[in-house]
């Protein structure tokens, strides 16, 4: 008894003293605030060479930690982009690809609906989510600002999901373009501030005489109150959260969603004020399609027509859009600041990011919904000089999928068995780079000269090396040399001394990774032969094979086979890939045929199939 009234004693003395150094263990770990902005075309940063742009915060960022120069989106628009990061998975593979999703309602129509709404329309259930596994590994996880993801849902909005799905995020403000009740930015600062900050049109009466969409006039947002701005309430409340952390040192997991520089391109007079028009100049390819014709795999609506018309108002346009960096950049200033001022800059994970580029005019386009680099390929930049060194740059190719595997194995979380990234932790520690690593991206959109009344039709690129592909369904494919053509004006496509590497990397592009509403070839096997469905519209058929079922270790074997049949060599995967025929002409391309004649939701591709030696029987 003495004994057991002794050791309660001594326990209860010492108890406070445990906690105190368990929580200072704790406290050691990393923490990680990633800043993800919207729409930040890569080479309007200072660290990526413009020397025009005025961003000393993100510059800073840059100097203290690794500048990747290859970070592919997972998707050229928000919402799926997004979906990526947050569940560590390709599009393909979470089954949110759409930026808005289709929905049959009742009375057979399709809707589109934005995010927020649905659970159903969102990534498939049973997905861990990166806020998922840091909250499981005990960390406070809060999200300010934009997250725009399908399948985020505030509760009581779906009957069917009536708790609502909050990511993985313990603390949730200020969402914009997701419906979220309670929470939205609206909420912060009144429905009139919400209208005129987007310029919706339910205000045009407010706007008349004024900025435009782009803000080709060069004037100030409409919010009274410059702290209103969507940008300055989302820098605001990560600021409260990490005075929060700073007082209470729990470990912490901040996502920061900033709005800018997406359009419309407006933002306060003193941003504005840091730039003259007059000094920026068009891209060389502002209005190269005007005298070449539009690029048949381009959506239409993307081309501009500013710089042909009215170059000084696209000057404006470009400046503006500076100026929304720039307030940018004055918001990551904001929260850096913070952490230093909390004494908890030295133990945190800082990563500036993007959701997607912006063409500004490059090839004369505007926004993104497309593959080329100035679309797809993102400023990223990642800070940690406790691991990391400083002012380092790193060229190899990335995707926003390895995020979660990165940040998890810096942090000593556990990857959701579901990630398909991998961690490139001990690149950015020795600067190496990875070789023969294919990185994704893919694209559900419309408005193609040559499939007008198609809604979602699909493209997907594939970079590997120095080479893009691209496989755009129902029109011709895309291949450059990124390294030697960063202008991406010569599509390898149309050399035939490129049609080998062609063909295969549209069978890796393709193979094993689904498309939502589009359907593979069939194919079987009896006895030593493989049959398969006929594609609608094909040239020929190509099979590849491989000892195991991995499509990555496939080569082809035979092509130009016209039957539907072949009789397979020896045992092993087949794979059958269709050679689409193309018969309808562009004005930019003259008498290639560029289009299918008819549309399809067949993929040109079949799944695998086994041959062993007991098919013979």
């Amino acid at each position: 008894m003495y004994r057991l009234v002794c050791y309660l004693v001594i326990s209860l003395v010492l108890m406070p003293g445990l906690l105190q150094a368990k929580k200072k263990k704790e406290s050691e770990r990393p923490n990680v605030v990633f800043i993800i902005s919207d729409q930040h075309k890569k080479d309007a940063l200072g660290c990526y060479g413009d020397e025009l742009v005025i961003s000393p915060n993100i510059d800073a960022l840059a100097r203290e930690g690794v500048r990747l120069t290859n970070c592919y989106v997972a998707a050229p628009v928000c919402a799926p982009s997004r979906a990526a990061l947050i569940t560590g998975m390709y599009p393909f593979g979470n089954g949110a690809p759409y930026h808005k999703a289709p929905v049959t309602m009742s009375n057979g129509n399709v809707k589109h609906l934005g995010s927020g709404f649905l659970r159903e329309t969102g990534y498939h259930e049973g997905i861990v989510t990166l806020a998922e596994a840091f909250r499981a590994n005990d960390y406070i996880t809060a999200s300010p600002g934009k997250m725009h993801v399908h399948g985020e849902l505030q509760k009581n909005v779906d009957e069917d999901h009536q708790d609502g799905n909050d990511l993985g995020w313990d603390e949730i403000s200020t969402r914009f373009y997701t419906h979220f009740p309670g929470g939205h930015y609206e909420d912060e600062v009144g429905e009139d501030t919400y209208h005129r900050y987007r310029q919706f049109k339910a205000y045009q009466k407010v706007y008349k005489g004024g900025p435009g969409h782009l803000n080709e006039k060069y004037e100030p947002t409409l919010v009274k109150k410059d702290e209103d701005n969507f940008d300055m309430v989302v820098a605001r409340k990560s600021v409260e959260f990490i005075k929060k952390r700073g007082k209470d040192g729990e470990n912490f997991f901040l996502h920061v969603g900033f709005e800018k520089p997406h359009p419309p391109f407006t933002t306060t007079q003193k941003y504005l004020d840091m730039y003259n028009p007059e000094d920026f100049t068009l891209p060389e390819t502002a209005t190269e399609w005007h005298e070449n014709g539009k690029y048949p795999w381009i959506p239409d609506w993307i081309f501009s027509g500013w710089p042909k018309k009215y170059p000084e108002a696209a000057k404006n346009i470009m400046a503006s859009y500076y100026a929304c960096v720039t307030q940018v950049d004055d918001m990551v200033g904001r929260v850096v600041k913070a952490l230093k001022e909390n004494d908890l800059y030295d133990n945190t994970i800082i990563v500036y990011t993007t959701d997607h580029g912006e063409h500004l005019f490059e090839h004369g386009l505007r926004g993104k919904h497309c593959m080329y680099e100035d679309a797809v390929n993102v400023p990223f930049i990642i800070s940690y000089p406790k691991r990391f060194p400083k002012n380092e740059v790193n060229d190899m190719l990335v995707s926003f999928i390895d995020i979660m595997p990165t940040l998890c194995e810096l942090t000593e979380t556990p990857v959701p068995e579901t990630a398909q990234g991998i961690s490139i932790v001990e690149n950015l520690v020795d600067g190496t780079r990875l070789l023969n690593r294919p990185v994704f991206s893919e694209f559900r959109g419309g408005n193609y000269k040559g499939f007008n009344d198609v809604k979602n039709l699909p493209s997907r690129m594939m970079r590997v090396d120095d080479y893009k592909f691209i496989y755009t369904h129902g029109i011709i494919s895309q291949l450059y040399n990124v390294k030697e053509d960063p202008d991406e004006f010569n599509n390898l496509v149309l050399d035939a001394e490129y049609k080998d590497m062609a063909r295969d990397l549209c069978f890796h592009t393709l193979v094993d990774k689904s498309i939502l509403e589009y359907q593979p070839m069939d194919i079987s096997i009896k006895y030593r032969t493989i049959k398969w469905e006929a594609f609608s519209q094909a040239d020929s058929y190509a099979v590849y094979y491989a000892a195991d079922n991995n499509p990555g270790a496939a080569t082809m074997i035979v092509e130009g086979l016209t039957e539907l049949s072949y009789k397979v060599p020896k045992k092993g995967f087949y794979w059958v890939m269709a050679m689409p025929k193309y018969t309808r002409t562009s004005p930019r391309l003259g008498d290639v045929p560029v289009f299918m004649e008819e549309y399809t939701y067949q993929l040109p591709i079949t799944g695998a199939i086994e041959f062993l030696p007991k098919n013979q029987k």
